[in-house]
């Protein structure tokens, strides 16, 4: 079956004239009459009927079944080009950890948005210990990741753009406003899981100072993490970053301690990363955002 002869049977059924149809595709009346008859051939039956006083045609059912037929491939082939085609648009590949991307990066991508620049973007989503290891081994080139000591990878830029204390949050208004780290033994945990740095800061920090509160919950997601909190149930040592946005109906406890670690942000590039022009425009916008 020829794609083509489709395509003008297709235009002929929707038309009703073999005239609009061979001026639509610039092709001769007998080019779509051989078409159809192509066509006619292959599935056995008439597909049309010639209407001689109007000038026009009208579908048989096997006419209108083949129409559809033609509707359906030609929606198809439109769908597989539009996927071809952002298949080979140059994309910049960014590793992002969650709490990043939920709270950090949103108005960024609201710019790029503004510039047209979103479609040449694909986030890369996982903790900031793998994403490390992707950019240290080549996978990635690009990302923002979090820690609490200085990053020195070989081969690779990274520059602080922002810091955050660790807080305590509950759902307990009661709380008071500051705490020191070793006040919390009594205390009862709600937890991002182990792929979050605030998880191994708080192990760390739980062991340094011989406290041990208990971990009732654990979970990936911070959103989940804060409405378990909203819902009354235990405490969690969190960034200040996830409460800046959707924190209603959370209480944020400082904690005293001076010699806290803080959740440090810091953008990482790969410094032989080769980009095309699409991603430098991107990362130019990037590096204007936080200045770096």
């Amino acid at each position: 079956m020829n794609l083509k002869d489709l395509t003008y049977f297709a235009a002929l059924a929707e038309q009703k004239q073999f005239t609009a149809v061979s001026e639509q595709f610039g092709v001769t009346q007998p080019t779509v009459s051989y078409a159809l008859k192509r066509l006619e051939e292959e599935f056995e039956s008439a597909l049309i009927v010639r209407d001689t006083t109007k000038k026009s045609v009208v579908l048989t059912k096997t006419g209108q079944l083949v129409y559809e037929l033609a509707v359906k491939i030609r929606r198809e082939i439109a769908f597989t080009k539009e996927e071809v085609a952002l298949q080979s648009i140059e994309k910049l590949r960014f590793g992002l950890p969650p709490i990043i991307g939920m709270y950090y990066f949103r108005d960024l991508l609201k710019k790029l948005g503004v510039l047209e620049l979103l479609p040449y973007l694909e986030t890369v989503e996982m903790g900031s210990a793998d994403l490390m290891s992707q950019i240290k081994t080549g996978q990635l080139d690009f990302g923002m990741v979090s820690s609490v000591d200085p990053i020195h990878i070989s081969g690779v830029t990274a520059t602080k753009i922002a810091s955050f204390p660790f807080v305590f949050a509950t759902g307990d208004v009661t709380k008071p406003d500051s705490m020191y780290f070793d006040e919390i033994g009594a205390e009862e945990f709600v937890m991002l899981d182990e792929g979050f740095v605030h998880s191994r800061i708080f192990k760390r920090l739980t062991e340094i100072s011989d406290t041990h509160p208990k971990i009732l919950f654990q979970t990936s997601n911070p959103e989940t993490l804060k409405n378990v909190l909203r819902d009354g149930v235990g405490m969690s040592f969190i960034t200040a970053l996830a409460l800046t946005q959707n924190a209603t109906g959370l209480k944020q406890i400082d904690i005293l301690d001076v010699d806290m670690p803080t959740f440090d942000i810091y953008l990482l590039s790969r410094d032989r990363a080769e980009v095309g022009p699409m991603s430098q425009a991107i990362l130019r916008v990037i590096r204007d955002e936080w200045q770096c």
